[in-house]
């Protein structure tokens, strides 16, 4: 844009000019309702009796106000951000807690470290009436909740405890001044990755000033560890473990994190394991425990407020059940880790969301473990739950219903919150599929396609000849260069592809990925598709055209011949390839949902999308890789039938254990690498030498065949 066209955009009168002033009014509007809010919430609780219905419904009603008020971008700077959020927290510091009691368990944590070195395996319950317990110390002991359990809280906040026991005794005002520094820390951390704008979204929500500052919950410093962890992310993996391990330290449930450090260097994993075994080996040592029996405990009875994990209680039972909601969640989680292509995409906001799914717990200050990292996505979920979740405080005991259990939500309230956060998952689910509707690609018919067929050989003098020959009869559309890339063969392999009339590749490192890009490192640049078959009469030449059609109409980019779907030669395939080959594919429709039947060498692709595969693997996993870069860089992708017959001679693969060991252990390497790998990071210097048009490749090219 010009100069003078902004100019005349911000011109009096202007439609550039008005929306500035809806955004300044927005902006203005969204920062008098967190402090309104806030201030409301510090006003009720102040009283003798705070009514809970107005309590939670002012903080229901100004988180989704100041969310609708910014949901839309709005100008604001980094300073006004801090200030107003400052200025909430200020607010906040001259309130009650209210309705909350698990801050006496903080500061009775923190008196126990500072007299025995440690608060765990010994209940409160067990210090009652102890005379040798200072009085003011147990007048917080009268007021812990579930004071016959030992505590539960992790090593990293028991020193926080500790510190501020020893500096602010049994006043609160510590835990609030603590929570609300971390509070505003992470704000900081925020407005380094995001707009302004869109910071403001998380540091003025009611809801995360409230839940830390006011009713004292320490969930903000976990965020604030794991959040400073994504800050360092690759250029410093050893901060970026330090912070993921005191996360963890802080709160086990940042252990759902830790799959994102198998994107970094090894040694953010380590230290991340380093720093948590640091932080528990004093406890340790002491010889009381550390905590896990009280974790046991939450995992097997407690029940609050649950979500998904009500209709899996109530067809499964209580063992089943729990056991059912721990493994949908674990898979989902590991699903969302696998379905992105680099640590910065990790979306712990969903992974988080789906802990809370099938927890048999959900309160609302759990939601401080995501809000921070749903900035990096438009969707509403987030701040519906915010707006929704503080209905849970309307319990039994909070309501005084006696006809209710003291810590069952009412009825109404509960429904209320399921039916906005499904609502609000729903929408965002349909957005994503009309996004995705939208942004798919129209067909791109090659209307004078140049297909080079590339046949990866290793001792196949025997086969080589005829296949070479079955192809060129077959003669698809297209067909415009045949290559064998002969794989270190020891017999006649190259002479006779070359008498029957293809070109030979060397490829001296045995490898059927190395044979494969040292054919396309010898690709003619004007070759758009390319074929994969094998050298071992296997695959049916005539099934060519079927495999390239798709590819040449422009409505795939990738099709892949299913033998599966196909006709199998009786004998063509062994139980183990059998298993392995519907294993490996159920494995990529769990982790990216995208359905395979088939690993079938017998396949095409376009050119250009295979430069952005970047293809690296040199032995049994090419293919498996392809498949499933295909799947997270979303090629279009096709399967057609196709025959498949006995091979020629023995298979280096199935026709021997090792062989069949080797290659499924290969297989399952390459989706737990491609899962948790870092995509990115592993390609990258492949891709910036286009790896299917430099000559390059060929020193790339290295080890082992499946033929």
């Amino acid at each position: 844009m010009t100069v003078s066209a902004r100019l005349a955009l911000a011109a009096p009168g202007s439609p550039g000019e008005h929306r500035g002033r809806a955004s300044d009014l927005r902006a203005m509007a969204a920062a008098a309702a967190c402090l309104g809010t806030v201030g409301t919430l510090v006003l009720l609780s102040r009283q003798v009796a705070p009514p809970i219905i107005g309590y939670a419904g002012a903080l229901a009603v100004g988180g989704a106000l100041v969310s609708l008020l910014l949901w839309r971008p709005v100008a604001l700077t980094a300073r006004t951000v801090l200030l107003v959020a400052a200025a909430a927290h200020m607010l906040a510091l001259f309130g009650h807690t209210v309705f909350e009691d698990d801050y006496y368990r903080f500061l009775w944590d923190g008196w126990r470290v500072l007299e025995a070195a440690t608060p765990y395996g010994v209940p409160p319950a067990q210090f009652i009436d102890d005379p040798a317990i200072p009085p003011e110390w147990q007048a917080v002991l009268e007021w812990i909740n579930y004071p016959e359990l030992p505590t539960i809280y992790g090593p990293a906040l028991q020193a926080v405890f500790a510190a501020i026991a020893a500096l602010a005794g049994t006043d609160p005002l510590g835990l609030r001044l603590a929570f609300a520094a971390a509070t505003l820390g992470l704000t900081a951390l925020v407005l380094r990755r995001h707009d302004p704008g869109r910071a403001a979204l998380f540091a003025w929500n009611p809801l995360v000033v409230a839940e830390s500052t006011l009713h004292l919950h320490p969930d903000i410093l976990m965020a604030l560890a794991l959040f400073a962890g994504l800050v360092a992310g690759r250029r410093r993996p050893i901060a970026a473990g330090a912070f993921l391990g005191l996360a963890a330290g802080i709160k086990i449930v940042a252990l759902a994190a830790w799959p994102l450090l198998l994107r970094l260097r090894p040694r953010a994993l380590a230290t991340a394991v380093a720093v948590l075994g640091a932080l528990y080996l004093p406890f340790a040592l002491q010889g009381q425990g550390i905590g896990f029996e009280t974790t046991a405990t939450f995992a097997t009875d407690w029940y609050f407020n649950p979500l998904a994990f009500e209709p899996l209680l109530w067809l499964l039972g209580p063992g089943i059940g729990r056991l059912t909601a721990l493994l949908l969640a674990g898979l989902l989680v590991l699903r969302l880790h696998a379905g992105v292509r680099d640590a910065d995409s990790v979306p712990l906001a969903a992974i988080f969301a789906a802990i809370l799914l099938f927890a048999p717990a959900v309160n609302a200050w759990y939601l401080l473990w995501l809000l921070p990292f749903a900035l990096d996505r438009r969707e509403i979920w987030p701040y519906s739950a915010s707006a929704a979740l503080p209905l849970s405080y309307l319990t039994g005991l909070n309501l005084e219903l006696y006809e209710l259990d003291s810590f069952a939500v009412h009825p109404l309230a509960q429904l209320i919150e399921w039916g906005v956060i499904a609502g609000a998952l729903g929408f965002d689910l349909w957005r994503h599929r009309q996004q995705g509707k939208r942004a798919a690609a129209a067909p791109t018919p090659l209307a004078a396609p140049q297909v080079a067929v590339v046949i990866p050989a290793y001792n196949e003098e025997a086969s080589v000849g005829a296949t070479v020959r079955g192809i060129r009869a077959a003669a698809p559309p297209g067909l415009a260069a045949i290559i064998v890339a002969d794989n270190a063969s020891s017999d006649a392999t190259a002479a006779v592809a070359a008498a029957a009339g293809a070109r030979v590749v060397p490829a001296p490192e045995r490898g059927y990925g190395a044979a494969c890009l040292a054919a396309l490192a010898a690709l003619d640049p004007a070759a758009d598709v390319v074929l994969f078959m094998d050298a071992d009469l296997s695959d049916v030449p005539e099934d060519a055209a079927a495999l390239l059609a798709p590819i040449i109409a422009g409505s795939a980019d990738l099709v892949i011949g299913s033998r599966t779907t196909g006709v199998i030669e009786p004998g063509a395939m062994t139980a183990p390839q059998r298993f392995g080959n519907w294993l490996a594919p159920a494995l990529v429709r769990v982790i990216w949902g995208v359905r395979y039947t088939d690993l079938g060498p017998f396949r095409a692709i376009r050119r250009d999308a295979l430069d952005r595969l970047a293809m690296a693997d040199r032995d049994f996993g090419w293919t498996i890789e392809m498949q499933v870069r295909a799947a997270r860089l979303g090629l279009r992708i096709a399967e057609r039938p196709v025959r498949y017959r006995k091979r020629v001679g023995q298979s280096k693969i199935s026709g021997t254990v090792r062989g069949v060991i080797l290659a499924g252990w290969k297989i399952l390497y390459v989706i737990a690498r491609e899962a948790f790998g870092d995509f990115d990071r592993s390609s990258a210097p492949r891709a910036r030498t286009a790896p299917p048009r430099s000559p390059a490749i060929l020193a790339a090219a290295t080890s082992g065949s499946p033929s």
